[in-house]
């Protein structure tokens, strides 16, 4: 039903565009040998927390699971085949032989093997739904359940004085909020990187109301805002920062006023032609909003604000290693201390 109709849970699942890995075999990618029913067949659960491959999950359902000679089924294919004969009961609008074709030769052959296969499908989708599920009744945490893509706490059996991102990412769920702009501040140490080092991005892939990312080139830091139909690019100079922790702030006003602080000290203004609203997305630490594109820090805290027409604040979400007790505040555009 996910895959085959509109459904007004569909919109609720891809509301603040999640990037959602499945969780399958490291063996995944290989047929094994074992035939069943003239069929061949790839493991989808792992055998341990080791055996672990994780693939978008539009991958996995378009992924080869099964081959008949030399025809392939995919694994949105085995989920429709089981639907249409016996889950809901409706005729397939295209590939009719080839829908035929699995469930004779396989599902009315080897049911206790369809069995087992839908069972190990419908693990991949509970874990992930299970956490989409989560935001859905109001969590603001963040989110990094994939285990490929976790950042480090600890290295080598000792504590790390931060959370360390390298080809890591964690996800925050952003709820829309209609005449209000936002502020981001977070508290990173750097070192002097020549290529692109992604810190967050902020927005959704689908909606260009807002858009906001931040990565390092070199000494400079470099945050890029852009709205439906404008962009501004603000750059500060970091060189002085490298090896230490400080606190960067990021605030897009509701007037289109954009202010860019380090260390609660205000560096640069800039200015879009046009209103900001808080759209429904997410917050990615680490990466882009794709998940493709990664950057290479320590992070001790992030804070999410929402401000109104009157400058003041709201928070959003805060995270941090540390228990901090942040209080809503009245900040204009133009304020040289920025407090958090």
């Amino acid at each position: 039903m996910y895959l085959d109709q509109p459904n007004p849970w569909v919109n609720e699942i891809n509301r603040f565009d999640f990037i959602r890995l499945a969780t399958v075999s490291a063996k995944f990618n290989a047929y094994k040998h074992i035939k069943i029913a003239d069929f061949e067949y790839k493991r989808i659960t792992p055998d341990s927390k080791k055996d672990i491959l994780e693939i978008k999950l539009d991958d996995f359902f378009q992924s080869n699971i099964l081959r008949h000679n030399n025809e392939e089924f995919t694994v949105q294919e085995f989920i429709m085949t089981l639907g249409y004969n016996g889950g809901i009961h409706m005729i397939p609008d295209k590939n009719v032989e080839k829908v035929n074709l699995l469930y004779e030769a396989l599902f009315l052959e080897q049911p206790d093997f369809c069995f087992d296969m839908t069972m190990s499908i419908s693990k991949v989708l509970l874990d992930i739904y299970d956490e989409l599920y989560c935001l859905s009744v109001g969590d603001n945490n963040g989110h990094s359940s994939n285990v490929n893509y976790q950042a480090k706490i600890v290295d080598q059996g000792k504590m790390l004085d931060g959370i360390f991102f390298e080809r890591a990412y964690m996800q925050f769920p952003v709820r829309a909020k209609k005449d209000k702009g936002i502020r981001f501040c977070i508290e990173i140490k750097l070192t002097e990187n020549p290529n692109k080092n992604i810190i967050f991005s902020y927005g959704h892939r689908k909606n260009e109301g807002l858009g906001i990312s931040i990565w390092q080139q070199k000494t400079k830091l470099i945050s890029k805002v852009s709205s439906a139909d404008s962009s501004k690019t603000i750059v500060v100079d970091i060189e002085e920062k490298f090896d230490d922790y400080f606190l960067f702030e990021i605030t897009c006003y509701p007037s289109g006023k954009l202010v860019c602080a380090i260390d609660e000290t205000l560096k640069a203004t800039e200015e879009l032609p046009t209103e900001i609203n808080i759209i429904d997305g997410k917050v990615i630490l680490g990466s882009n909003l794709n998940g493709d594109e990664f950057g290479k820090f320590f992070e001790k805290c992030l804070v999410t604000q929402s401000i109104d027409k009157t400058n003041n604040t709201r928070n959003l979400g805060v995270y941090a290693l540390r228990k901090m007790n942040i209080m809503s505040q009245n900040i204009p555009y133009n304020m040289i201390k920025r407090k958090i």
